[in-house]
């Protein structure tokens, strides 16, 4: 149950120290892959919540959440590609990184709502519907997350706002 999480750790624990500071070292490994175990952490209780509730889930929860981190391909893969191409453009921006993140979105919804139907037994409708709820949570949680390291809301909205006078 814990090999793709741990693998979905690893991939953090590399792109991270790469992207912010475009060298990777065993220490900064290891402090990128610990200090995002929360993002992890969100993840399985958010899969484990959608699994639970499926009621003809057809394998254990421990077999469900393995499958379920199988979904991760798509971030992983941006990840990587955005530590990559940081690597070779340091000056470069992220808001193309940004961008092209609805790329991993949109291939992960796909994979969720396939998930839904062929390991939880659910529906069309009802696959769309956990996709889409499992959409909103996890953007929901990113959002949030971002907000409280602006500094708040009010932080975030303030450029906005600007922007749009």
């Amino acid at each position: 149950m814990l090999r793709r999480p741990l693998i979905v750790a690893v991939v953090i624990g590399t792109a991270v120290p790469i992207m912010a500071v475009q060298r990777m070292t065993i220490g900064l490994f290891v402090s990128a892959a610990l200090s995002f175990l929360f993002v992890i952490a969100i993840q399985i209780a958010v899969g484990a919540v959608l699994i639970a509730s499926a009621a003809s889930r057809r394998v254990h929860l421990s077999r469900a959440l393995d499958l379920w981190f199988a979904g991760h391909v798509p971030y992983s893969l941006w990840l990587l590609l955005a530590a990559a191409a940081i690597a070779a453009m340091p000056a470069a921006g992220l808001d193309g990184l940004i961008a092209v993140a609805i790329i991993p979105a949109a291939w992960t919804a796909v994979i969720v709502a396939a998930f839904c139907r062929n390991v939880l037994g659910t529906s069309r409708a009802g696959a769309r519907g956990r996709a889409t709820a499992h959409f909103l949570a996890m953007w929901g949680i990113a959002l949030q997350l971002v907000a409280l390291s602006a500094g708040g809301w009010f932080q975030v909205w303030a450029p906005i706002a600007r922007v749009l006078q």
